[in-house]
């Protein structure tokens, strides 16, 4: 009993303290972005959570990727900690860097979310787009439409 008992406060000692050290479970996003406009700008990819979702210079990773013509394009997201995220991504057409919206506040380039959810008179809940990230690699396809598209 003796020798398991020393055991035991050997290793409560080993792991007091040494939890907080460990580094966390992190994982690679690939996002895979279809229905690239061919006379369009640069692709913007955004992960957001959910107490920032969709507010303005809140994404926690992004990415801006050119498109060059190609009417598919990937991007990838590294070292996000496992959580539950929600992807942002629009072409930027004429390369002012931001979403453009009429007087309506109706985007009018192309965008989509994760889950690619039907958004057209609303904007997505986080859990319309919530994606699951609990592996160390994963890869989700998000496709481009206009709003009259949706």
């Amino acid at each position: 009993m003796n020798g398991v008992l020393g055991f035991c406060l050997l290793l409560l000692t080993f792991t007091e303290g040494q939890s907080q050290d460990w580094p966390a479970a992190t994982a690679r996003l690939k996002v895979n972005v279809l229905g690239v406009a061919a006379n369009g700008g640069n692709i913007h990819i955004a992960i957001h959570r959910e107490a920032t979702f969709l507010q303005d210079e809140s994404a926690l990773s992004s990415v801006v990727l050119s498109p060059r013509g190609k009417a598919e394009v990937s991007g990838q997201l590294e070292a996000l900690p496992h959580n539950t995220y929600a992807v942002a991504v629009f072409q930027d057409m004429n390369g002012n860097d931001q979403l453009d919206k009429n007087a309506l506040g109706i985007p009018t380039e192309p965008y989509a979310f994760s889950n690619n959810p039907i958004v057209k008179w609303r904007a997505p809940t986080f859990n319309d787009a919530a994606v699951p990230l609990n592996q160390a690699e994963q890869v989700i396809s998000i496709t481009l439409k206009y709003w009259k598209d949706y």
